[in-house]
Formats: C-alpha cells, sequence, structure tokens
C-alpha cells in the first residue's frame, strides 16, 4: 500500500515538472521548423500524449466506474471532457496540464484531511485490543467484548483501562489526559470510580466492571467520533446537491458555446470554431467546482477534528453551525455549574475544641454510614480507631448517636441537638449544617455543601464576551440554594424546586423569547429531556449518564463549561472560512469566465492558463484557508 502511494506520489511529481518543462518549450520553442513540420508536433505532442495517459488513466478508471453507478456529473467528468476538448484544438500541454494540476489538487486536498484526521486518531488509538481477567485472582487475556458486568479485571501500570468500573483493590495514579485534558496526574483508590480510557501510572489496581465495553465511556466517545462525519451540515448537503445539478448545466452550456456560437457567427471560419471550441474547453475547467466541493466539507472536517483535540466531542457539521447561533445558554446546577460532590466548607469549633478535634469527632460518628454527607467528611479514614466506637445508632431523620471513647457523641441536625437538650448556636444558612456534641457539651458545626466549580464564573463571564445575551439555571434545590449559586456564578435568571417535567417546561418558555438559539447544559438523567428538547444540547463526558450523552449533540469530555466558548469559537470561525471559500471561488470563476467569452479580448493565447488557475489555483488557495482552521488557538 505504501508503495503504490509512493509510486502514486512520484508519478504526479514528475508529470507536473515535465508538464511545466513543456510550456516553455512550446513558449520559446513550439513553432520552431524541424523539417517540414515544427518541434509541437514533433516533439511535444508526442511526450504529452504519453505524460496524459500516464496521468489520467486512473481518473479514466474512476469515471468509469461512477458512470456505472450511474453518476454521471462530477468534478472529474469536467476535468476529463475539458482535456480532451483542448487536445482537440491543439492546446496539447494545457489539455495536460488540466490533468496534472487536478491531480495534484486532489493530493494535497487528501493530505489536508489527513493531517485533520491527526487530531481525531489520538482519540481513535484509544480503544485497547486486549484486557486482563482477574476473577478468582487469576490472570487471563481476553477480548473486551468478552467482559462482563461485575466481572474483575487487573490494569497494570502504563496500561490503559478498557472499560469503566470501581476500584476495588490498590491506589494509585492516572493520566487522565486522553479523556479530559488535564494534565496532572488525578489520584485513585479503592472505592473509587473510574472511567475507561485513563492510564495507570502507578500500582495495579483491580477493577469491577460497571459496563459493558460496548457501551462504556470510551467506547460511546469513540462512537461519537466515528459518526460525526455522517451528520453533514446544510452547507454541506447544499454543496453535494449544488455540484449535481451545477455540472451538467455547464457542460450543456459549454456545448452551446463550441458549437451554437461559431455557427451564428460564421460557420465557414476555422479561426472561430476553433477560438469558441477553445472557449468551450476553458468554461469546463473554469466551471469545475471542485474548489467549493473539496475545501467546505473539509472546512467542517477539519473543525471537528479541533473541536474533538480540545476535548469536545460534536456529532456533526449540523450541529457545529449551531453553535454560532446560540443567545442564551441554559444549565443544569449539580454536576453543570458545581462539583456535583459534597465538600466540607468550613469547620466551626466552639472555644472548648480545635478544629481537628471537632473534625475528628464527626468522623468517628459518620464512619459507618454510607450517606453521601459521610463520604464527603470521610475523604481520610486513616486516624479512625474502630475499637474506640462502640454502640452505633442511626437515628433516622435526624443523625448518629454513639459511644465515643466510653463517651456519648451525637452527630447531626438541629433536631437531634434539640432531642438531647444540647444547647447551641444553631447556624443561619441554605446549605447543610452537621452539628457535634461530645459528652454532653456542643462542639461545634461543620458546613457542606457542593462547591461550584474553579471553571464555572470563567465560563459563563465568557458566554456573554461570546455574543450570550442571558444565562439560566434550572434546579431542582431550593429557593435559597439557587439564589446563592447564581449570585455566585454570575448568572442572569434561575428557577429552583423544579422536577424534570417541570425543568422541560421551563425550557420552553424560555425558547419562546430566546428565537430558538437556547443551547442546555446538563449531565444527569433528568436532563435528558431537556438536552433533546433544546436546539443544541451539550452533557458532560465525565459526570454525564449514558442517557444524558446519547440525548445531547456534543459531549464535553473534561467537564468545564469553557468547552463551550471554544465550540462556538470553533463554529465561527468555520463559517467564515466556508463563507470566504464561497465568495473566493465563484468571484475568480465568474471573473475568468467573463473574460473568456469575450472575443475582442487578445488572450487566446492563456486563456486555458487562466482558466487552470480559476479551477486548480483557487482549489488550492480554498484548501489551504480551510486547514488554517487547524492552526488557530480556541
Amino acid at each position: 500500500m505504501k508503495l503504490n502511494k509512493k509510486f502514486d506520489l512520484t508519478r504526479i511529481i514528475i508529470s507536473a515538472l515535465l508538464t511545466i518543462a513543456l510550456v516553455f518549450i512550446e513558449i520559446f520553442y513550439g513553432e520552431t521548423k524541424l523539417g517540414n513540420t515544427t518541434i509541437k508536433l514533433v516533439i511535444i505532442l508526442p511526450i504529452t500524449l504519453v505524460l496524459y495517459i500516464l496521468v489520467s488513466f486512473d481518473l479514466y478508471v474512476k469515471s468509469a466506474k461512477n458512470l456505472a453507478k450511474r453518476d454521471f456529473f462530477n468534478e472529474i467528468t469536467l476535468t476529463l471532457v475539458a482535456s480532451i476538448a483542448a487536445l482537440a484544438v491543439g492546446e496539447f500541454v494545457e489539455g495536460l496540464a488540466v490533468t496534472v494540476f487536478f491531480q495534484i489538487g486532489e493530493k494535497f486536498e487528501n493530505y489536508a484531511v489527513n493531517k485533520s484526521r491527526d487530531s481525531i486518531k489520538a482519540i481513535i488509538d484509544l480503544r485497547p485490543d486486549t484486557v486482563t481477567l482477574y476473577n478468582n485472582k487469576i490472570e487471563r487475556i481476553v477480548d473486551p467484548f468478552d467482559v462482563q458486568i461485575n466481572d474483575l479485571f487487573i490494569v497494570k501500570s502504563g496500561e490503559r483501562v478498557a472499560l469503566d468500573g470501581v476500584i476495588i483493590e490498590g491506589s494509585s495514579s492516572l493520566d487522565t489526559s486522553s479523556m479530559t485534558g488535564e494534565s496532572t496526574p488525578r489520584k485513585c483508590q479503592t472505592g473509587d470510580e473510574i472511567i475507561s480510557g485513563v492510564i495507570n501510572l502507578g500500582s495495579p489496581l483491580v477493577i469491577k466492571a460497571t459496563k459493558e465495553f460496548y457501551n462504556s465511556t470510551m467506547s460511546q466517545m469513540l462512537e461519537l467520533v466515528e459518526s460525526a462525519s455522517s451528520n453533514k451540515a446544510q452547507t454541506e448537503k447544499f454543496i453535494t446537491k449544488f455540484a449535481r445539478i451545477y455540472t451538467p448545466i455547464v457542460i450543456a452550456l459549454a456545448f452551446l458555446v463550441a458549437t451554437v456560437v461559431p455557427l451564428i457567427i460564421d460557420y465557414t471560419n476555422p479561426a472561430i470554431w476553433s477560438r469558441y471550441i477553445q472557449a468551450a474547453a476553458s468554461m469546463l475547467v473554469i466551471s469545475c467546482p471542485c474548489a467549493i466541493v473539496l475545501s467546505i466539507p473539509m472546512a467542517y472536517f477539519v473543525s471537528l477534528g479541533v473541536a474533538s483535540k480540545n476535548n469536545i466531542l460534536v456529532k456533526g457539521g449540523n450541529y457545529l453551525d449551531n453553535f454560532r447561533k446560540i443567545n442564551t445558554v441554559v444549565m443544569d446546577k449539580t454536576g453543570t455549574i458545581t462539583k456535583g460532590n459534597f465538600e466540607v466548607s468550613s469547620i466551626n469549633p466552639t472555644n472548648d475544641f480545635t478544629s481537628d478535634e471537632l473534625l475528628l469527632l464527626v468522623k468517628n460518628a459518620e464512619y459507618y454510614s454510607s450517606h453521601p454527607i459521610a463520604l464527603a467528611i470521610l475523604k481520610d479514614r486513616q486516624e479512625i480507631d474502630e475499637s474506640n466506637l462502640k454502640d452505633y445508632e442511626e437515628i433516622s431523620g435526624k443523625g448518629i448517636k454513639t459511644l465515643y471513647k466510653g463517651k456519648t457523641l451525637l452527630v447531626g441536625n438541629s433536631k437531634l441537638m434539640d432531642d438531647f437538650e444540647i444547647a447551641f448556636s444553631k447556624v443561619d444558612t441554605p446549605f447543610t449544617i452537621v452539628y457535634c456534641a461530645y459528652d454532653g457539651k456542643y462542639a461545634g458545626s461543620i458546613t457542606i455543601k457542593d462547591e461550584i466549580k474553579e471553571t464555572s464564573l470563567q465560563a459563563i463571564n465568557n458566554f456573554y464576551k461570546n455574543g450570550v445575551k442571558s444565562t439560566y439555571m434550572l434546579t431542582g434545590d431550593n429557593e435559597s440554594i439557587a439564589n446563592v449559586i447564581a449570585k455566585e456564578a454570575n448568572i442572569s435568571s434561575y428557577e429552583s424546586n423544579l422536577l424534570p417535567l417541570q425543568k422541560v417546561d421551563a425550557l420552553k418558555e424560555i425558547m419562546k423569547s430566546s428565537k430558538n438559539n437556547v443551547c442546555y447544559v446538563g449531565d444527569g438523567i433528568n436532563d435528558a429531556a431537556c438536552l433533546t428538547t433544546a436546539n443544541i444540547g451539550v452533557s458532560m463526558g465525565l459526570a454525564g449518564s449514558d442517557l444524558t450523552i446519547e440525548s445531547s449533540d456534543a459531549v464535553i469530555m473534561n467537564d468545564d463549561l469553557n468547552g463551550i466558548n471554544k465550540t462556538i469559537k470553533i463554529s465561527k470561525s468555520n463559517y467564515t472560512t466556508v463563507m470566504v471559500n464561497l465568495i473566493f471561488a465563484i468571484s475568480v470563476k465568474v471573473i475568468v469566465m467573463i473574460l473568456n467569452l469575450i472575443p475582442t479580448l487578445p488572450i487566446d493565447s492563456y486563456i486555458m492558463w487562466l482558466a487552470i488557475f480559476a479551477d486548480v489555483g483557487v482549489t488550492i488557495i480554498c484548501v489551504l484557508n480551510s486547514l488554517r482552521l487547524m492552526t488557530r488557538k480556541y
């Protein structure tokens, strides 16, 4: 395969160099007499025909295959008809040049597409070929598709995690850069959830599979990348239809120029026939839609690749187009604006206790609890000695009572303190407060809250800079918490205490007043309906559920809202590039076409070269312009 590609490239390069040499020979020595004939006929014509066959053979093969599929009108058909017409009127080198430079344009376009595909390749190459099963502590290498839910598998240092799961044994550091873009390794330990696609940097990890391979985070991401090109934008679809209608019209017009116009002007004059046959051939070359047909789909392909390189998987060009039109962003709260997990916000001990003493008391009380608040407090369990705990009792809806070092320890809400007649200071806050009393004394309180992501405020401020007029937060949380989060994140409006179906109704009302340019961002199962309803649905790849990812139009793999800002910029750059390519290509072709058809202009000797520039030259310029999208920073 590599040999064929190398031969193909060598063939084109040599043909191009010989074509350029023939141009100079024809200009300076073409009409030089050589016996009873000229150099043009004796030397240039034979060499041209040999090169023409060498260069054009594969084009004729492709054309024959297209004809067999009833694809009669395309850029290859135009190129071959134009080259034959040029050869017929004695413009041998020009006829050769049409096919040579068309081939160069195609090779250049293929190179550009391959370069842009490299940005997606890094994601495609994530798929592992094997998994080491570890059921009953016996290692067995199997195909990833053979691993079932609840199977154990082991991931050694340097290996990529193949399936989503929970760490059963071991602690290590993970390289998550390929999935989230984070350069800093992430620590993990027993009990942590782990997504496929990350790389284990440390000790071996034993993982219990929670999803089958085809349904894992990595497989879903690969499916999005691989299917993105099939979802074409309206511009791309228009170009495909345009080329099918445009090509036969151009061929018909060229035929009329070559036959009807000479009949009208002076059918007895061979020079008139020669002039307008050449004009028809030039017209075919000028009209070839290569610049549009190649460069515009390529701009979308490159932009999708750039987006994936920035950890944003957009499901197709049609969805990418919609991002530049966004004027309203609606967001879920938990897991989207906030981190989605409880954290200790503040520790407030009384004068009789230190912060460390208060935290240790609360940790001991919560040691046996599986409540999310307890898990937030118990991130570090090393300093807890179970032998100090006795008579553990969980009081429903209030908290925990236990004996710690032989003394009563109470941890819970204000109702628990009231029940045991503990004198305490009630904290007025919308967030969760955990009160603690030890040996009958009030020890203090701990504030637990779901914190805003470090990047959320910056991202929301950037929304406004990128043309977003308003932002909304729709949440099931209470009014007081929603109000605090909205103010901290600089969100325009919010609605609280919403059930999933009420979220959809609220979103529909927002869409009515936003001219249907609304983007909804969410991560939970309850967001799936909103993601489908919105003009653009964006899900979080790490925190997002399977249903959420499937319902969305784009996935942010690192759960950073700034991904939307990057996609808006990519979408706008892509649209500008497409419009510039369209306007430039059509303008040049129209100008050269007009020059070609004016009989009084003394340009007969170089009109075919102008035509070649209007086709191949413009194509290369447009392809280069599309390729520039790869070099931009977002």
